[in-house]
This record gives structure tokens, C-alpha cells and sequence, in this order.
């Protein structure tokens, strides 16, 4: 009896497996739910956890969701990235925007937390928010330098491209715009290749005042 018991009895899992499984529930009940519904119950529960667990990470549900969106929010990783390494040239920029593009339209759940930034200003989505501007700003100041003795105000120019990407991507499942549908790989390569052309009409604008 004894050994029947042990080989029945399950596996402690490791702080990994905890981790992983609380992660793996906040996401799944995220896609279900949306951020503004879920709670931190969903998750102990969907992870089959004990508070006690939860809590020995986390001191509560913002806690939480700092640490896990910076698991896929693209500006964090993108910025940190592009703002240690080369120039600020024409093709970084324009390749910023499109893995701006890119990276939004394959993350669900950064389009989730996007919707909730819009939708309900609270303590969490204004550090989301705040946390993503920081990581930015290196990038942006890069190419203050670069446009400083021009008309052009690129930090406007590029606020407007980015909020474009954000609506486009987010108004996406619900109907085309301007007759352009990027969930089609003709309508997705029509917005890119504008994003490169406007890039080239931009940094060939430079000498103007």
C-alpha cells in the first residue's frame, strides 16, 4: 500500500513551474476575460495555486502585471534593443515602425492591454503606460538630435505614426480602413511599405526650415 501511494503521489512542482503556470493563467484568462476583468482569484485558481503562493511572489495585482507585461510589450524590448545599437538612420526608423507594426499585430495580448490603457485610466494602465515612455524617450531623444536643426517636429511626426499603428491594428478585426485590410497580407503590405516611404519623404525633408 504504502508504494502504491508514493507512485501516486504527484510532483512537487519547482519555483519555475509555479511561475510558468501562474503566467500561463493570467494569459489564458486575459484573452478570455480582458485585463479589466481578471482577477487575481482567476488566476490562483486556473494556475491551481494557493494564495499563499501567489502572494509570496506578488504583493498584489498591479505587482503582478508590471512584471508580466514587460513579458511582451514591444516598445520595452524594441526600444532597449534599437537605442544600444547603430545610428539613427532612415532605416532604423523605418524599421522601428514596422516592427512596431509586426510585433502588435502578432501580440494579443499587448492589443489587450492597449485597449485597456484607452479605455480605463487607473493606477495600473498609468504605469503601463508611463513604464512603456520611459523606455522610449532614449529613442526619441536619438532623433530630436538628428532633426534639431530642421522644421520638422519629430517627436509630433512620430507620436502620430505610432497612435496610427496602435488604431489600425486595434480596428483591425472589426473592418477595413480606408479600404485597407491588414489582416491580408496585400492590406499589411501596403501600410509597411507607406511606412517606408513616408521614412524616406521624412529624412529627405531635413534640410527644410
Amino acid at each position: 500500500m504504502m508504494n502504491e501511494k508514493k507512485k501516486t503521489r504527484k510532483a512537487r512542482r519547482t519555483k519555475a513551474d509555479i511561475e510558468k503556470a501562474i503566467n500561463e493563467a493570467a494569459r489564458s484568462t486575459i484573452m478570455e476575460k480582458g485585463f479589466a476583468q481578471t482577477t487575481i482569484l482567476d488566476i490562483i485558481k486556473k494556475a491551481k495555486i494557493e494564495p499563499a503562493t501567489f502572494y509570496k511572489r506578488y504583493k498584489n495585482l498591479e505587482d503582478f502585471y508590471n512584471n508580466f507585461t514587460h513579458q511582451f510589450d514591444y516598445w520595452f524590448s524594441d526600444t532597449v534593443k534599437h537605442s544600444t545599437s547603430g545610428a539613427c538612420s532612415e532605416e532604423r526608423y523605418s524599421n522601428i515602425l514596422k516592427g512596431l507594426l509586426r510585433g502588435l499585430g502578432e501580440s494579443p495580448l499587448m492589443q489587450e492591454l492597449l485597449r485597456w490603457e484607452v479605455t480605463d485610466a487607473n493606477d495600473i494602465t498609468k504605469h503601463t503606460a508611463q513604464n512603456r515612455e520611459l523606455h522610449t524617450l532614449p529613442l526619441v531623444g536619438g532623433y530630436e538630435e538628428t532633426f534639431k536643426n530642421t522644421s520638422i517636429d519629430i517627436n509630433a511626426v512620430s507620436a502620430l505614426l505610432t497612435a496610427g499603428i496602435y488604431y489600425l491594428t486595434l480596428h483591425s478585426p472589426c473592418a477595413p480602413f480606408c479600404g485597407i485590410d491588414i489582416n491580408t497580407e496585400e492590406g499589411f503590405k501596403r501600410i509597411e511599405t507607406s511606412l517606408e516611404k513616408l521614412t524616406h519623404i521624412l529624412f529627405n525633408l531635413q534640410g527644410w526650415k
